[in-house]
């Protein structure tokens, strides 16, 4: 009779080493479902799904996703920023918000959606401001630029003729000073050339007819400036004494600069202007003219030299 030979046993399995297994089958399928989810969630939010670009709570235009709305903003921002700008970080002034619209909503082209943000965000930059009497107007990226600025403003005035020696250096009447503030981007420009002719180029009159029972405050207001641009703006008009039809300038001014100029020039003319050419003698007369912005505003006799005397009653 044989024996049968024992078999060896397996060994007992450990709950915890299934349990493990089991979790680590799970992990693996909610890592899958995480991945699966978050592609979609990133292909719905930046490459699928169209987005309407609200500026300051204002629906502005539908593009086709996230990924486009951001870049355009991004290219309108550096559009009013500028490339003398590029390196600073300019500062949002409204908010902008980007929601999901239909799959169907009509979309603009990205050029048109670009002029329309460049219209109508507000950035601020820290820029190197020229201050006209106090009040500020227009900001270069550095003070050197700021400073040849005005340089260029008073050659430009300088070069105004007559061509007459000068008398001293040119002087902006003005008080000048050049700080570095936040600024709109609207009072920025990328250097001096396009800086200059702000200064001399005054903006085309926007008339307004005076009516009946209208007074400056209330005018202003209309128009949107204030009481002080509106006297600035119309020098020859009396704002107090306003009278039905007067035509007024309702445009708000930029603050432009003033230039003194003082030329030399000589001229022959008679001793006694209102007198007979025979008896009126001549003097030659070295006169300095001041000008400003180009207009002649006063002269005074520097130097006189008789070159024939004029004949009295007792010469005659």
């Amino acid at each position: 009779m044989s024996i049968p030979t024992p078999q060896p046993s397996s060994p007992p399995q450990n709950p915890l080493t299934s349990q493990l297994r089991l979790f680590q089958r799970l992990a693996a399928v909610l890592a899958a479902a995480l991945l699966v989810g978050v592609g979609t969630f990133f292909y719905i939010r930046h490459l699928g799904q169209p987005v309407t670009i609200f500026v300051s709570g204002k629906a502005v235009a539908t593009v086709a996703n996230r990924a486009s709305a951001n870049a355009l903003i991004a290219a309108a921002e550096q559009a009013k920023v500028g490339a003398a700008y590029a390196s600073d970080d300019p500062k949002r002034m409204q908010s902008i918000i980007l929601l999901p619209a239909a799959a169907n909503a009509p979309q603009q082209t990205d050029v048109a959606v670009k002029s329309k943000l460049v219209a109508l965000l507000t950035l601020h930059l820290k820029a190197f401001v020229i201050l006209v009497n106090g009040h500020p107007s227009l900001a270069l990226p550095t003070p050197d630029a700021a400073t040849e600025t005005l340089r260029l403003v008073k050659d430009h005035w300088s070069k105004q003729p007559p061509a007459y020696d000068f008398e001293g250096e040119p002087q902006i009447v003005e008080e000048i000073a050049i700080e570095k503030r936040s600024v709109d981007t609207g009072l920025t420009r990328q250097n001096a050339a396009s800086a200059a002719p702000y200064f001399w180029t005054p903006p085309p009159i926007k008339s307004y007819k005076v009516q009946p029972g209208d007074i400056g405050s209330r005018i202003a207001h209309r128009n949107h400036i204030s009481l002080a641009d509106l006297i600035t703006a119309n020098p020859n008009v009396n704002i107090n004494r306003l009278k039905q039809g007067n035509m007024l300038n309702v445009r708000k001014m930029p603050r432009l600069l003033t230039v003194r100029v003082r030329k030399t020039m000589t001229t022959e003319e008679p001793v006694h202007p209102g007198a007979p050419a025979a008896q009126a003698g001549r003097q030659r007369v070295t006169y300095v003219v001041t000008y400003l912005n180009g207009q002649e505003t006063h002269r005074e006799a520097k130097e006189v030299t008789l070159l024939e005397k004029p004949l009295t009653r007792m010469d005659l």
